[in-house]
């Protein structure tokens, strides 16, 4: 997996599991000069998680650390791990969480089986929808678009509502 510095590759980090441990491999290059560099690992909904600080190694920077699940876990890290690793001098903001008033949408983004991703002060959810298996949008079916068995729900963070849409294939009359 990629690791990101400033928004452009840094490095990569490689993950195994072994029985109740995860080990985290991490290799970049050198910064400059007198600069410590850490990694991180980020989630949607959870703080950074620090993997560790990055040493010297030849000509290139290195981690390698084993994490518990149950350490994991206690971080909210555990089963799902961090989307994206980042380095740097600092540690990277954790995005604030909307005030979401609606029980429901506070629900899925809980929920495992639903992705959530952020673009222009939009959340937009996505999950599978298919006949063998729940469906987390039922409650807000009229909003969603559904292509390719997965479902699609956009919700606005500012007005704390559902955005309505069309899909791009369907002509209104």
């Amino acid at each position: 997996m990629e690791i990101s510095r400033d928004g452009m590759r840094w490095g990569d980090m490689q993950i195994t599991q072994q029985e109740n441990q995860v080990v985290f491999r991490a290799s970049g290059s050198l910064p400059k000069y007198g600069e410590i560099l850490r990694v991180w690992g980020i989630r949607q909904g959870a703080q950074p998680l620090l993997i560790g600080v990055a040493e010297p190694d030849g000509d290139q920077l290195k981690i390698e650390r084993t994490l518990t699940q149950q350490y994991l876990h206690s971080l909210g890290y555990w089963p799902a791990l961090p989307e994206q690793y980042v380095a740097g001098t600092h540690p990277p903001q954790a995005e604030s969480q909307p005030d979401i008033r609606d029980r429901h949408i506070r629900q899925l983004l809980q929920n495992t089986e639903v992705s959530v991703r952020r673009e222009q002060g939009r959340m937009i959810f996505s999950c599978r929808f298919a006949r063998d298996c729940a469906f987390p949008f039922a409650f807000i079916f009229g909003f969603c678009t559904v292509k390719d068995a997965h479902a699609q729900l956009i919700w606005d963070e500012k007005r704390d509502c559902p955005v309505w849409t069309v899909p791009q294939d369907t002509k209104l009359i």
